[in-house]
């Protein structure tokens, strides 16, 4: 008996000590990676940092103040070296102009090495602009109630809302109001804004500029006091929002790495 119980001992010693030793799981360096903020100006100034917006001249001689700036976007990446690209996260981003705290959205662990740009959708593909928002957890870009850039489960999301007053010229005291929506799957644009730079082993932040002055300007001049309102919909709004939109995607730019 007692010959057997030393035999089992030793096997079992000897099947312990050729098992492979664990190895520890490699820590995920969380210190690393980018964040993608968007900076809407306003008389050259971050609107986000202006308390109590004033009346800003616009061409036209209109003068105009933003109440409401705000987008979604969709597939959003960087662009590699050899063109590929990397989508950060799950591709949503939610931006609130207005909140400094929702303009930008920080991603860990990014791969290090040269970029030379990024890429994004302003709006969002059809099947995801008709599904239903309550699916979505709350503070997820594409939550409703997080947003308030939903108009109902059959109409889609508000992927640009741009909205506010404005004076029609330097003599008039009368105040107007302005509201621009974009939404409905025409609206949809793909955007790719190059800029070379680097990701090392620290966290980045990516300024991506917008100008209010440049929505109502470049490449189209555009008259508040001729068309204040277009939600996308109907035959003169259309022919409003297709030069807005032309001016929306005009004004990103990719402004600088640090």
């Amino acid at each position: 008996m007692k010959t057997s119980l030393l035999v089992s001992f030793a096997a079992i010693l000897l099947f312990t000590s050729c098992e492979p030793e664990k190895e520890n799981p490699t820590p995920v360096d969380n210190s690393n990676g980018i964040t993608l903020k968007f900076v809407g100006q306003i008389g050259g100034t971050d609107i986000s940092k202006i308390s109590g917006v004033s009346h800003f001249s616009k061409s036209e001689g209109e003068r105009f103040k933003v109440s409401n700036w705000a987008m979604i976007l969709s597939h959003v990446a960087l662009i590699k070296s050899n063109g590929d690209t990397l989508q950060l996260g799950d591709g949503y981003q939610y931006v609130n102009y207005l909140d400094e705290s929702k303009n930008g959205r920080t991603v860990r662990n990014i791969p290090t090495g040269r970029y030379k740009g990024i890429s994004f959708m302003l709006g969002l593909d059809p099947g995801v602009n008709h599904d239903d928002p309550a699916k979505w957890p709350a503070n997820h870009p594409l939550n409703g109630f997080t947003t308030g850039l939903h108009w109902g489960w059959s109409s889609g999301y508000i992927f640009h809302a741009i909205d506010g007053n404005y004076i029609k010229d330097s003599v008039s005291s009368m105040i107007n109001g302005f509201s621009f929506h974009t939404a409905t799957d025409k609206y949809p644009k793909q955007l790719t804004l190059n800029f070379e730079f680097d990701i090392d082993n620290t966290l980045k932040t990516a300024y991506i500029i917008s100008n209010a002055e440049d929505i109502f300007a470049k490449p189209n001049s555009i008259k508040l006091a001729n068309g204040s309102v277009s939600h996308s919909e109907g035959a003169a709004e259309i022919v409003l929002m297709d030069k807005l939109v032309q001016n929306i995607v005009a004004a990103f730019m990719f402004n600088k790495v640090e």
